[in-house]
C-alpha cells in the first residue's frame, strides 16, 4: 500500500504522468498476484530499486519500487521517474537503455552514478 502512496504523490507532484502510474499500479498488483500463487521469477523481482537526486539547490528525491515494478515501468515507458530538469549534459535514453539491461542481467548494487555539471548528483541502485 505504501508504494501505492508513493505512486499517486509522484503523479501529484509531476514526477510521472497518469498513464506511467497506471503502469506502476498494475505492475505492483502483478507482483502481489504473483506473490499470492506462487509465481514469482526470482528474489531479484523483489529487491529494492532505489534512484537517489540530489541537486545543488538544496532537492532531495529519494524512490524506491520492487525490481520487477521498475522492470514493467521501463518497458511500458522507457523512462524512469527522474526529474529532469538542472540535468543538462546527461544522455537520458542512453541511461534507461543502461539501467533496463543491468535489472535484465539482476545487477546488484550502484550501476548510476551521475555528476551533472552543476553539481547534482544521481545515483540508481539496487540493494545487494
Amino acid at each position: 500500500m505504501e508504494e501505492k502512496l508513493r505512486i499517486l504523490k509522484m503523479v501529484e507532484e509531476g514526477t510521472v504522468t497518469a498513464e506511467q502510474a497506471a503502469e506502476l499500479m498494475n505492475a505492483l498488483g502483478a507482483g502481489e498476484e504473483r506473490e499470492e500463487t506462487g509465481l514469482i521469477k526470482s528474489g531479484y523481482d523483489r529487491k529494492m530499486f532505489r534512484i537517489v537526486v540530489d541537486s545543488v539547490k538544496g532537492d532531495k528525491v529519494n524512490v524506491q519500487f520492487p525490481v520487477g515494478a521498475v522492470k514493467k515501468l521501463l518497458k511500458a515507458t522507457g523512462q524512469l521517474p527522474i526529474p529532469q530538469q538542472n540535468m543538462e549534459g546527461i544522455d537520458f535514453t542512453a541511461m534507461m537503455e543502461a539501467v533496463s539491461q543491468c535489472l535484465d542481467e539482476e545487477i546488484e548494487g550502484d550501476f548510476v552514478n551521475v555528476t551533472a555539471a552543476d553539481g547534482t548528483t544521481v545515483r540508481i541502485f539496487v540493494d545487494k
